[in-house]
């Protein structure tokens, strides 16, 4: 996501290489951040660069907002550091600044070519007019998921568009499996209604 020798935005160097601190914990980096120490940053880049990614593709598909987003979460992260509770774990917190850019991205974005969705959509026996039809429902997806809560929707995006078990969701959110599964429940439900008031057949 980076690029080779990394990326400069906004003043940030994204780069991951030889990061710093890489035996400490996500609480004092981010501590490290908020005191000033902008370059804690580079072990949780190295963390969670994959995973965040994997998020940011099922969200947006194959489009620039991929990089743009990845980077302005970063950027988020060291400039809100000093609001960071220690008590709550740092994945569930980046995961809900890289939600939020997200949403942002998908009420003003035109829709786009990408095979994101609640199921596998992406195929490449598909006809051009079976993709087309493909890319306007994983865009209807996106649009109800972001009417969803917000607690509802980063589970729906973890579980569906990453594809994770509802162990690693646990695990990413920092709640117990129970909890994901009553709001995968709840989220798939909504997602239910709103299809049925949009008269779609999406789930």
């Amino acid at each position: 996501m980076t690029g080779e020798g990394g990326r400069r935005q906004g003043g940030m160097n994204l780069s991951t290489a030889r990061p710093v601190y890489p035996d400490v914990n996500d609480a004092f980096l981010v501590g490290s951040i908020a005191n000033g120490d902008a370059d804690a940053v580079r072990p949780l880049i190295a963390r969670y660069e994959k995973p965040l990614a994997a998020v940011l593709q099922r969200a947006l598909g194959s489009s620039p907002d991929v990089d743009d987003v990845f980077q302005e979460t970063w950027i988020r992260v060291v400039r809100s550091a000093h609001r960071y509770d220690p008590t709550q774990r740092f994945s569930a917190w980046l995961f809900a600044i890289a939600w939020n850019l997200v949403k942002d991205r998908w009420a003003r974005r035109v829709p786009e070519a990408g095979e994101s969705g609640l199921a596998a959509m992406a195929s490449t026996e598909r006809s051009p007019e079976e993709r087309a039809v493909a890319n306007d429902r994983a865009e209807r997806v996106r649009e109800m998921v972001d009417r969803l809560p917000e607690r509802l929707a980063q589970a729906i995006l973890l579980r569906f568009f990453e594809e994770l078990s509802e162990k690693e969701v646990a695990a990413r959110l920092g709640v117990p499996v129970g909890t994901v599964k009553s709001r995968l429940h709840h989220g798939l439900r909504g997602l239910r209604r709103l299809a049925e008031e949009m008269d779609e057949e999406i789930l």
